[in-house]
Protein backbone atom coordinates (compact mmCIF):
# COMPACT_ATOMS: atom_id res chain seq x y z
CA UNK A 1 0.00 0.00 0.00
CA UNK A 2 1.64 3.53 -0.96
CA UNK A 3 1.72 5.98 1.59
CA UNK A 4 -0.93 7.93 0.62
CA UNK A 5 -3.70 5.23 0.01
CA UNK A 6 -2.46 4.39 3.30
CA UNK A 7 -3.46 8.01 4.90
CA UNK A 8 -6.59 8.33 2.95
CA UNK A 9 -7.69 5.01 4.59
CA UNK A 10 -6.84 6.07 8.49
CA UNK A 11 -8.50 9.24 7.59
CA UNK A 12 -11.90 7.62 6.76
CA UNK A 13 -11.35 5.30 9.76
CA UNK A 14 -11.17 8.06 12.07
CA UNK A 15 -14.05 10.09 11.15
CA UNK A 16 -15.93 10.37 14.53
CA UNK A 17 -19.20 8.75 14.33
CA UNK A 18 -21.53 11.98 14.58
CA UNK A 19 -19.21 13.54 11.86
CA UNK A 20 -20.01 9.95 9.97
CA UNK A 21 -23.47 9.65 10.46
CA UNK A 22 -23.82 13.58 9.42
CA UNK A 23 -22.09 13.59 6.63
CA UNK A 24 -23.63 10.69 5.12
CA UNK A 25 -26.78 12.38 5.79
CA UNK A 26 -26.06 15.26 3.85
CA UNK A 27 -24.97 13.44 0.97
CA UNK A 28 -28.19 11.76 0.74
CA UNK A 29 -29.78 15.03 0.85
CA UNK A 30 -28.14 15.61 -2.11
CA UNK A 31 -28.55 12.60 -4.37
CA UNK A 32 -32.57 12.50 -3.56
CA UNK A 33 -32.54 16.36 -4.27
CA UNK A 34 -30.61 15.52 -7.57
CA UNK A 35 -32.75 12.75 -8.54
CA UNK A 36 -35.93 14.51 -7.97
CA UNK A 37 -34.53 17.31 -10.22
CA UNK A 38 -33.74 14.52 -12.71
CA UNK A 39 -37.52 13.27 -12.68
CA UNK A 40 -39.05 17.17 -12.54
CA UNK A 41 -36.27 17.86 -15.86
CA UNK A 42 -37.89 14.92 -17.60
CA UNK A 43 -41.07 16.86 -17.89
CA UNK A 44 -42.97 14.57 -15.15
CA UNK A 45 -45.22 15.62 -12.27
CA UNK A 46 -43.32 16.65 -8.87
CA UNK A 47 -46.13 14.47 -7.11
CA UNK A 48 -45.97 11.34 -8.93
CA UNK A 49 -42.03 11.13 -7.71
CA UNK A 50 -43.15 9.37 -4.81
CA UNK A 51 -46.15 7.72 -3.42
CA UNK A 52 -46.95 5.52 -0.31
CA UNK A 53 -49.79 2.86 -1.06
CA UNK A 54 -49.66 0.16 1.71
CA UNK A 55 -48.86 -2.60 -1.00
CA UNK A 56 -45.78 -0.68 -2.20
CA UNK A 57 -44.81 -0.91 1.72
CA UNK A 58 -45.56 -4.74 1.68
CA UNK A 59 -43.90 -5.31 -1.55
CA UNK A 60 -40.72 -3.26 -0.63
CA UNK A 61 -40.36 -5.10 2.79
CA UNK A 62 -41.05 -8.82 1.25
CA UNK A 63 -38.14 -7.89 -1.52
CA UNK A 64 -35.90 -6.61 0.98
CA UNK A 65 -36.30 -9.68 3.02
CA UNK A 66 -35.98 -11.86 0.34
CA UNK A 67 -32.69 -10.09 -0.84
CA UNK A 68 -31.16 -10.51 2.06
CA UNK A 69 -32.11 -14.09 2.90
CA UNK A 70 -30.61 -14.64 -0.30
CA UNK A 71 -27.28 -13.28 0.85
CA UNK A 72 -27.20 -14.79 4.03
CA UNK A 73 -27.45 -18.30 2.62
CA UNK A 74 -25.19 -17.03 -0.17
CA UNK A 75 -22.20 -15.75 2.82
CA UNK A 76 -22.90 -18.96 4.95
CA UNK A 77 -22.85 -21.35 2.17
CA UNK A 78 -19.69 -20.09 -0.38
CA UNK A 79 -17.59 -18.71 2.87
CA UNK A 80 -14.61 -18.89 0.73
CA UNK A 81 -15.89 -16.44 -1.41
CA UNK A 82 -17.43 -14.36 0.63
CA UNK A 83 -14.33 -13.67 2.90
CA UNK A 84 -12.18 -13.09 -0.76
CA UNK A 85 -15.24 -10.38 -1.38
CA UNK A 86 -15.00 -9.14 2.15
CA UNK A 87 -11.52 -8.00 2.00
CA UNK A 88 -12.10 -6.74 -1.00
CA UNK A 89 -14.74 -3.93 0.25
CA UNK A 90 -12.60 -3.13 3.48
CA UNK A 91 -10.33 -0.99 2.07
CA UNK A 92 -13.91 1.02 0.95
CA UNK A 93 -15.61 0.85 4.11
CA UNK A 94 -11.99 1.51 6.38
CA UNK A 95 -14.81 3.83 8.62
CA UNK A 96 -16.03 0.50 9.88
CA UNK A 97 -12.65 -0.04 11.97
CA UNK A 98 -14.29 1.21 14.96
CA UNK A 99 -17.51 -0.78 15.10
CA UNK A 100 -20.64 1.06 13.95
CA UNK A 101 -23.63 0.72 16.95
CA UNK A 102 -26.98 -0.72 15.25
CA UNK A 103 -28.21 2.66 14.84
CA UNK A 104 -25.82 4.02 12.84
CA UNK A 105 -25.82 0.69 10.44
CA UNK A 106 -29.65 1.55 9.90
CA UNK A 107 -29.07 4.90 9.80
CA UNK A 108 -26.62 4.49 6.82
CA UNK A 109 -28.36 1.79 5.14
CA UNK A 110 -31.73 4.03 5.42
CA UNK A 111 -30.00 7.03 3.61
CA UNK A 112 -28.24 4.85 1.39
CA UNK A 113 -31.34 3.34 0.09
CA UNK A 114 -33.48 6.36 0.04
CA UNK A 115 -31.14 8.62 -2.24
CA UNK A 116 -29.59 5.96 -4.20
CA UNK A 117 -32.86 4.87 -5.60
CA UNK A 118 -33.95 8.78 -5.85
CA UNK A 119 -31.14 9.34 -7.70
CA UNK A 120 -30.42 6.72 -9.93
CA UNK A 121 -33.90 5.04 -10.43
CA UNK A 122 -36.09 7.92 -10.54
CA UNK A 123 -33.71 10.49 -11.74
CA UNK A 124 -30.96 9.49 -13.94
CA UNK A 125 -33.05 5.65 -15.35
CA UNK A 126 -36.46 7.80 -16.24
CA UNK A 127 -34.74 10.33 -17.58
CA UNK A 128 -32.63 8.43 -19.56
CA UNK A 129 -35.62 5.91 -20.48
CA UNK A 130 -36.67 9.13 -22.55
CA UNK A 131 -34.08 9.37 -24.92
CA UNK A 132 -32.47 5.78 -25.01
CA UNK A 133 -34.83 3.16 -24.16
CA UNK A 134 -36.19 1.52 -20.84
CA UNK A 135 -33.85 -1.79 -20.93
CA UNK A 136 -30.75 0.49 -22.13
CA UNK A 137 -31.65 2.95 -19.29
CA UNK A 138 -31.28 0.07 -16.55
CA UNK A 139 -28.30 -1.21 -17.96
CA UNK A 140 -26.60 2.49 -17.87
CA UNK A 141 -27.75 3.99 -14.96
CA UNK A 142 -26.64 0.76 -13.26
CA UNK A 143 -23.28 0.72 -14.66
CA UNK A 144 -23.36 4.30 -12.98
CA UNK A 145 -25.06 3.42 -9.83
CA UNK A 146 -21.81 0.10 -9.68
CA UNK A 147 -18.62 3.34 -10.49
CA UNK A 148 -20.14 5.47 -8.15
CA UNK A 149 -19.45 2.89 -5.17
CA UNK A 150 -15.93 2.72 -6.14
CA UNK A 151 -15.50 -1.12 -5.78
CA UNK A 152 -13.12 -3.90 -7.22
CA UNK A 153 -14.35 -4.91 -10.12
CA UNK A 154 -15.90 -8.13 -9.03
CA UNK A 155 -17.69 -6.27 -6.30
CA UNK A 156 -18.60 -3.86 -8.77
CA UNK A 157 -20.09 -6.76 -10.87
CA UNK A 158 -22.57 -7.61 -8.57
CA UNK A 159 -23.60 -4.17 -7.50
CA UNK A 160 -24.27 -3.43 -11.54
CA UNK A 161 -26.33 -6.94 -10.86
CA UNK A 162 -28.17 -5.67 -7.72
CA UNK A 163 -28.74 -2.29 -9.63
CA UNK A 164 -30.33 -4.03 -12.48
CA UNK A 165 -32.87 -5.97 -10.36
CA UNK A 166 -34.19 -2.60 -8.62
CA UNK A 167 -34.26 -1.23 -11.76
CA UNK A 168 -36.23 -3.89 -13.13
CA UNK A 169 -38.35 -3.70 -10.32
CA UNK A 170 -39.08 0.11 -10.59
CA UNK A 171 -40.23 0.00 -14.26
CA UNK A 172 -42.43 -3.03 -13.18
CA UNK A 173 -44.20 -1.95 -10.22
CA UNK A 174 -43.53 1.98 -10.99
CA UNK A 175 -43.01 2.74 -6.85
CA UNK A 176 -39.83 4.01 -5.81
CA UNK A 177 -40.80 3.40 -2.48
CA UNK A 178 -40.72 -0.27 -3.18
CA UNK A 179 -37.07 -0.44 -4.12
CA UNK A 180 -36.34 2.03 -1.70
CA UNK A 181 -37.67 -0.03 0.86
CA UNK A 182 -35.83 -2.66 -0.59
CA UNK A 183 -32.65 -1.49 -1.08
CA UNK A 184 -32.44 0.12 2.63
CA UNK A 185 -33.48 -3.72 4.58
CA UNK A 186 -30.79 -5.31 1.88
CA UNK A 187 -28.16 -2.86 3.19
CA UNK A 188 -28.91 -2.94 6.75
CA UNK A 189 -27.67 -6.62 6.58
CA UNK A 190 -25.22 -6.53 4.54
CA UNK A 191 -23.28 -3.82 6.20
CA UNK A 192 -24.58 -6.16 9.67
CA UNK A 193 -22.28 -8.69 8.07
CA UNK A 194 -19.75 -7.02 6.43
CA UNK A 195 -18.83 -4.88 9.70
CA UNK A 196 -18.87 -8.14 11.42
CA UNK A 197 -17.17 -10.53 9.32
CA UNK A 198 -14.14 -7.46 8.82
CA UNK A 199 -13.53 -7.95 12.34
CA UNK A 200 -14.04 -11.59 12.98
CA UNK A 201 -10.90 -11.56 9.53
CA UNK A 202 -8.60 -9.00 11.73
CA UNK A 203 -8.74 -7.26 8.56
CA UNK A 204 -7.87 -4.10 9.67
CA UNK A 205 -5.44 -5.51 12.45
CA UNK A 206 -3.74 -6.37 9.14
CA UNK A 207 -4.17 -3.64 7.47
CA UNK A 208 -2.70 -1.75 9.86
CA UNK A 209 0.58 -3.85 10.27
CA UNK A 210 0.93 -3.78 6.79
Amino acid sequence: MSDGSRTSNVHLADIPLGKLVTLVGLQAAFFTGLGFALWWFSGREPAQFLSAAPHEWYRGIALGALLSAGAAFSFYAFPKITDTLVRFQGKTYAFLKNPLPLWAIVWISICAGVSEEALFRAGLQTLLGDYIGTVAAILVSSAIFALVHMAKPVVAGIIFTIGVLFGVVYVETGSLLTVMLAHAIYDIFALWYLQKRLHELDFFAETDTA
